[in-house]
């Protein structure tokens, strides 16, 4: 593995464990038995080091946002958050501090807000296929599906920032964002979400 990569690794084990606010750049120099220098080499601050992980973390939920059009959408959408679990909890941080994040980084939260912003489009994009191919109540407005999508960052957000991690349990973090979802659907919608649970 790379010397970059070696450092990003680092980093994210400690701000999962330590959080943001408790880790600094030379306690992953000692970590990985390198100098600082060679540490602010790659990632002159932490906050680089922060954004380097954002990136990474974006571009393995971007992936997800890859459906094609055979794919039976709902069974897709509601597998996404199993999907999501795992990356979730490896950058794990950016959940739990993001209010230190937003506080310290203004900029690099900016940044952030943005990308969000820009997957969640994405998101509403497919919340409104799911309401024009009929697995969605078909009198679902735009601020309807908006409003959906609030609930399920809420729910995500709150699930990992309000239980302790031991208790992180995929199963339930599963169930807790889908069953948001069961209000909203037809009955066709309701029968795949049957099947699918």
């Amino acid at each position: 593995m790379k010397t970059r990569d070696l450092i990003k690794e680092a980093g994210r084990e400690l701000f999962n464990q330590k959080g943001v606010m408790n880790v600094t750049l030379r306690e992953v120099a000692d970590g990985l038995k390198k100098s600082y220098g060679n540490i602010t080499y790659h990632f002159a601050t932490k906050a680089v080091l922060i954004e380097a992980l954002f990136e990474d973390m974006n571009r393995e939920l971007s992936a997800l946002q890859q459906p094609s059009f055979e794919v039976d959408l709902l069974r897709y959408f509601l597998r996404l958050p199993s999907d999501s679990y795992g990356i979730t909890t490896k950058y794990l941080f950016f959940t739990v501090d993001q209010l230190y994040i937003k506080r310290n980084y203004p900029e690099l939260f900016k940044h952030m807000d943005r990308t969000h912003k820009e997957r969640g489009a994405k998101w509403l994009q497919l919340l409104m296929r799911l309401r024009d191919e009929g697995f969605l109540q078909q009198d679902l407005l735009l601020e309807d599906l908006q409003y959906i999508m609030l609930l399920s960052v809420s729910v995500r957000s709150t699930y990992f920032q309000m239980k302790e991690p031991s208790t992180y349990d995929e199963a339930s973090f599963v169930a807790a964002v889908n069953q948001l979802l069961k209000p909203y659907l037809s009955k066709k919608g309701l029968q795949i979400y049957q099947s699918a649970i």
